[in-house]
């Protein structure tokens, strides 16, 4: 068994962080002095943790407590290293970044940022340094939740901070607070380096940046999507959590609990079965809000497009050998005809409950939910992506626990 010695950990703005003995098992117990935090921000941090309970989110081990005129928070102690070591300083790392493994470290990350979003917790300060790699399982696990708020409607519990090396153009710019967009956005360029293994300049990060160090790696759609300039046809953590496990092959993929889930992906005519307390937002900097989703793990990915026979499309064609109009010349008219009304019908579904007109380019989202007993017992989300005038990304997720 590997022997642990106590002593400093890490230091920051706020305090130290030590390894030392905690209830019979080993804790990194940070020490805050009185001073430097007050009890509102502690007593936020505090719910941050018990609300964030994942295998890919740092726990909480007990209550805070006062002691000597410092405020000591035991925490989770990971038996590993951060992210910063295994990409950057590979002689120190102990950690083979194998393919599997680093599909792993990638998948879990994600994990724990879907999870966070999906309690309306916006991280604020991403980076290789706050995310640990245990050793051994390479489990990667988020932590510093100090800077955390909660952000729903809009709204904020603490003041934006965080490190520019890893923050979006529109924090950067001024033009934005941080949001879950932003978190993304941090997540994406820290995917990036670690598959690139190379420190990004942060002003030249983009898509086509993206692309241009990350090549052919499988990961490489879903981070050029979650590093859009713009925010607001930026991914979510839900919209590409679905490409990360497909490319890690599985690895890492937290089983979901045996509740209902319904993804349903361009099929026109099924509406959700139940009427919600009705929430929408069209995605611009001047109208943000958090997510209402307080679900730990996403559905699965949706279907694309382009997998589906527009020859037989499904709400169509009630036979499946059978042509919707008499082939004439080759058929050719018959194909063209049965795309035109499939594009006819995403169009009515996309359209369908939404409280505006699909703008020509942009993203409108609606979110619906019922909440009982203080819980989420249901929730739908449709979003829709124009860009000049063309649908190029539908999704229309229910979730049911009952």
């Amino acid at each position: 068994m590997m022997a642990y010695s106590t002593g400093t950990l890490a230091e920051g703005c706020f305090g130290k962080v030590y390894r030392e003995k905690y209830n019979d098992t080993w804790a990194a117990v940070k020490k805050v002095p009185q001073q430097l935090i007050n009890r509102k921000d502690l007593e936020r941090e505090c719910e941050v943790y018990k609300k964030a309970k994942h295998p890919n989110i740092v726990k909480l081990l007990g209550n805070i407590n006062l002691k000597d005129g410092k405020w000591i928070i035991p925490m989770e102690f990971i038996f590993g290293e951060d992210l910063e070591t295994a990409i950057f300083k590979s002689v120190k790392s102990k950690i083979q970044m194998t393919p599997t493994n680093r599909g792993k470290i990638i998948v879990g990350m994600c994990e724990g940022l879907l999870h966070l979003h999906s309690r309306d917790i916006v991280h604020q300060d991403l980076k290789p340094d706050n995310i640990m790699v245990e050793h051994n399982t390479n489990r990667a696990v988020i932590i510093d939740l100090g800077l955390a708020k909660f952000f729903r409607r809009g709204l904020n519990s603490a003041a934006d901070m965080g490190n520019e090396a890893y923050s979006a153009p529109e924090v950067l710019q001024r033009l934005s607070q941080r949001d879950q967009r932003s978190d993304v956005w941090a997540m994406g360029k820290i995917i990036a380096e670690l598959c690139a293994r190379i420190r990004l300049h942060t002003p030249s990060v983009c898509p086509a940046k993206i692309r241009e160090v990350m090549r052919d790696q499988p990961y490489c759609q879903a981070v050029c999507r979650m590093v859009e300039s713009n925010p607001t046809l930026r991914a979510s953590i839900v919209g590409v959590i679905g490409d990360m496990r497909r490319a890690a092959g599985g690895v890492g993929h937290l089983t979901p609990p045996p509740t209902q889930i319904r993804n349903r992906s361009a099929s026109p005519g099924r509406r959700g079965a139940s009427p919600f307390n009705k929430e929408w937002r069209a995605d611009s900097p001047m109208n943000k809000q958090g997510s209402p989703l307080r679900r730990e793990h996403t559905p699965r990915p949706d279907t694309k497009l382009v997998h589906r026979n527009p020859r037989q499309p499904r709400s169509l064609s009630p036979q499946r050998n059978q042509p919707l109009v008499p082939a004439a010349g080759g058929g050719g008219g018959a194909l063209n005809l049965s795309k035109d009304m499939m594009k006819m019908s995403l169009y009515q579904e996309a359209a369908r409950d939404l409280p505006c007109q699909l703008p020509a380019t942009g993203r409108v989202m609606v979110r619906r939910f019922e909440e009982k007993n203080g819980e989420v017992e249901m929730w739908a989300q449709k979003e829709v992506v124009m860009r000049d005038g063309k649908i190029i990304k539908y999704n229309d997720v229910t979730f049911n626990s009952s």
